[in-house]
């Protein structure tokens, strides 16, 4: 009787490979790749290309609320504001209740400049937040910001969306305490509101703890895992945000030469209403 011994590892090895390929063609790893490259892409300026592998991640993603907001973000990046909107609109049947989703979702359509839609969410989220499914400061500081963006890009809001914005972030502040970011939305928002130096002062605080948080990052060893350089970039893009704000501020003062330094020093860590840091 032949042996069926080399046909029962061919079966073997057979069931082997499949099992490793199965593994690389999980949804999950091909909608990573197929993003990864669409990012790459569009930081070269390769935007039709991005566009197409960002299509691709979208449809490997089985249509998930959060690729469509990536989707939605990338029109943006590539300056396809109504097909950016057409896709938020498309994937609101099914992610009204991810709150992630929202909390990006507001964020995005306020660097779209669709201020009264970036509250509306925010307002959703504080529903959500008073109904224990959601951090309230977190909720709060949203609202608050996205009041202090419109206000900055010359929305048309009424005065007294200032006064609610600056009762939402005090209440945040009281909740959660005195964050950093928390204390540039305040800041921010004094500004606004015509209280330069008392936004001058919490942004000062604000920028200070972030870069004493830098200077901690930045002593640390190198050790593979730890995404040292990552974490560096994202608070120097953070604390570029925070010199625009006191750039901003500082001029209102009438203090130029100080005004100037801030805004350029903003530019040089990443200041990009495109990008998000904004």
């Amino acid at each position: 009787m032949k042996s069926r011994l080399p046909l029962v590892r061919l079966l073997i090895v057979s069931a082997i490979v499949l099992a490793i390929v199965s593994q690389f063609l999980r949804p999950s790893l091909v909608v990573g790749w197929y993003w990864a490259s669409a990012l790459e892409k569009l930081e070269a300026g390769e935007n039709d290309q991005a566009i197409e592998l960002g299509q691709k991640a979208l449809e490997w993603s089985g249509d998930s609320p959060e690729m469509h907001l990536r989707m939605a973000e990338l029109l943006y990046r590539a300056g396809r504001n109504e097909e950016a909107r057409e896709l938020l609109e498309k994937s609101d049947q099914g992610a009204s209740e991810d709150l992630s989703y929202l909390e990006m979702k507001s964020f995005l359509l306020s660097r779209l400049g669709d201020h009264q839609g970036s509250i509306a969410v925010a307002d959703k989220l504080i529903e959500q937040a008073q109904e224990g499914k959601f951090h309230l400061h977190r909720a709060l500081n949203i609202r608050a910001y996205s009041t202090a963006l419109a206000w900055s890009d010359g929305a048309d809001l009424p005065k007294e969306s200032l006064d609610q914005a600056l009762e939402d972030i005090d209440q945040a502040i009281k909740i959660y305490g005195a964050e950093a970011s928390y204390l540039d939305t305040r800041g921010y928002v004094k500004h606004f509101a015509g209280d330069n130096e008392g936004g001058l002062n919490d942004l000062n605080i604000a920028i200070e703890m972030y870069e004493a948080s830098l200077a901690k990052v930045e002593e640390e060893e190198e050790v593979w895992g730890t995404m040292k350089e990552m974490r560096i970039r994202q608070i120097r893009s953070v604390i570029g945000v925070l010199y625009h704000h006191r750039g901003e501020t500082l001029q209102a003062l009438g203090r130029n030469d100080e005004a100037e330094s801030d805004l350029k020093k903003a530019d040089q860590m990443g200041y990009s209403r495109l990008k998000g840091h904004w």
